[in-house]
């Protein structure tokens, strides 16, 4: 019969093997033989790896206590600061109790001294913080603790905390290449431990959503989400998912994002359920640009203070005609000064809330602090949207230079992948030559139309099928669709003709309830209809 001792060095190298069920069940027998803080520790990894984040915390917690019994510090300090403290809110949404953990693993590594733990704990106070002069303070302690002791693992996730510091800041060109390093470290096995690997895939994505970095997020999103599969964590590929389907959105590939975001929340319920919200949010933001607004506002609800939500909030209540509450989102998020380049689209959108209010002064003065941002941007989105909200608030005041800017924000939407932005700037510009040049108005529009009923953007497309009557040509050479069912809402619709509820349809298709009631969303908003039995007739009529 194997020894705790022997058990717990065999538990331990399955888990640098990344065998979790292996490592699980050695652990779980060193346990039964002596009941250690080094064996709660481990098995705890092991549980937490194996996707069981409840029980791991448990067995954190023990582990904690039975260290802090013998006297210890490092290791008490680094599960507080390191692990319980992002468990307890990724999983639980409690955060008090994460930050009663980071309050403790702060007083011990006061204790402890300099000691890679204490890096670790300085990493944990720089996510919590949105100061970013303060996050900077606490990574450069992360890293300077790294190279003392020589430990890549902190001094890669280090790296990732700081690129993504970097590019919140503005600095974006200097912080990808940053993020670049870490995750090529991460992906090439210098970074040995599986959580601070899945952290730095989860920055890059983040950032490439961020600055609407479209051709950074493919090449980089096939191995976030590959180690996420590879090692069993469904967090990693939630999160790479969150983002992808950020930057899917708004590249018009819409039927891929709302993929991306349905699965992403199915992995979300099966690992950190408190961060579901921020795919959630997401979606609300796809509806909105198809202009399925009653679907976002449920979506929406609840999210006023999530910073992801503000833009399509700030969209939903502007197409509702609610410019006021609108403006009232924008401005309680935006700051009154220190402008950087992650604020652009926001306050892009303010302005088009000023100018739907009548305040072109105040729009006016938005365009100055756009225009400040893209001067020191060498992104071409925020060049472009500091051109579309100068043209469209030049055109507004009935001045010459409104066609410039725009002109001017058309290529440079299309380099970045935007085409909905795109098309909403073709749109600008034929009002705008409506009246002078009308040949011209009836082209940009008809691009933009065609645009438009591409991504079923539906609202957008009304609009410029309006415009173009006005112009005096046809809006529509055929009925709009909302756009054709995807394979898994045809799936859907069979099973709602076969009388299925939605409880049963998820358990027949093995997606998650919620998942299946965003399905039924969209059928009924592509088929136009507005109950089951429509859809059924839908469905019968098709096959006949």
């Amino acid at each position: 019969m194997s020894s705790g001792a022997d058990l717990l060095d065999a538990g331990k190298a399955a888990l640098d093997e990344g065998d979790w069920a292996r490592a699980r069940s050695l652990l779980s027998d060193a346990l039964l033989r002596e009941e250690t803080a080094e064996t709660l520790y481990h098995l705890a990894r092991a549980v937490e790896w194996s996707g069981d984040y409840r029980e791991a915390i448990e067995y954190y917690e023990r582990a904690y206590v039975a260290a802090r019994d013998l006297g210890q510090i490092r290791l008490p300090m680094f599960i507080a600061g390191r692990v319980l403290c992002a468990l307890h809110a990724a999983v639980y949404g409690n955060e008090a109790v994460a930050a009663g953990w980071l309050a403790r693993a702060r007083s011990l590594a006061k204790e402890a001294g300099e000691c890679v733990e204490a890096g670790w704990v300085a990493l944990a106070e720089a996510r919590i913080t949105d100061d970013p002069a303060e996050k900077d303070v606490h990574v450069r302690e992360a890293t300077r603790i790294a190279d003392v002791f020589g430990d890549a693992n902190l001094r890669f996730c280090a790296l990732g905390h700081e690129g993504t510091a970097l590019v919140l800041a503005g600095r974006i060109a200097e912080g990808m290449r940053r993020l670049d390093e870490a995750a090529t470290a991460a992906t090439s096995g210098e970074v040995s431990d599986y959580d601070t690997a899945g952290e730095i895939y989860c920055h890059m994505l983040l950032c490439c959503e961020l600055t609407m970095d479209v051709r950074r997020v493919r090449q980089w999103m096939t191995i976030g989400t590959s180690f996420g599969s590879r090692s069993n964590a469904p967090w990693v590929s939630a999160i790479c998912r969150t983002h992808y389907g950020g930057v899917l959105t708004a590249a018009g590939r819409w039927e891929d994002a709302e993929r991306e975001l349905e699965s992403s929340i199915a992995l979300y319920d099966a690992s950190y359920g408190a961060l579901r919200s921020s795919a959630i949010v997401r979606l609300a933001d796809l509806r909105v640009r198809q202009g399925r607004y009653d679907e976002a506002a449920r979506l929406l609800a609840g999210s006023e203070f999530d910073s992801y939500a503000v833009r399509p909030l700030a969209r939903l209540h502007l197409a509702r005609g609610e410019c006021d509450v609108a403006r009232r989102i924008l401005r309680r998020f935006l700051p009154n000064s220190g402008d950087h380049a992650m604020y652009a689209p926001e306050l892009a959108l303010l302005a088009e809330v000023e100018l739907a209010g009548g305040r072109v002064e105040e729009a006016r003065a938005l365009c100055r602090r756009l225009a400040a941002i893209a001067a020191e941007s060498d992104v071409p989105r925020f060049r472009a949207l500091a051109e579309y909200t100068a043209g469209i608030v030049c055109a507004a005041a009935g001045e010459p230079a409104a066609l410039g800017h725009l002109e001017a924000a058309l290529p440079q939407f299309a380099a970045s992948e935007l085409p909905l932005e795109e098309a909403r700037t073709r749109l600008a510009i034929s009002q705008l030559l409506a009246d002078t040049v009308p040949e011209v108005a009836v082209a940009e529009a008809r691009s933009a139309l065609a645009a438009f009923d591409a991504l079923a953007a539906v609202t957008d497309a009304d609009a410029t099928a309006s415009h173009l009557r006005s112009l005096g040509q046809s809006g529509r050479t055929a009925p709009r669709g909302a756009g054709a069912l995807t394979r898994r809402e045809s799936e859907v619709l069979a099973r709602i003709a076969e009388g299925l509820t939605n409880d049963e349809i998820a358990t027949r298709l093995y997606i998650s309830k919620r998942t299946v009631e965003h399905h039924v969303s969209s059928i009924f908003g592509k088929l136009g209809v507005t109950t089951r039995a429509e859809a059924v007739v839908h469905a019968l009529r098709d096959e006949s």
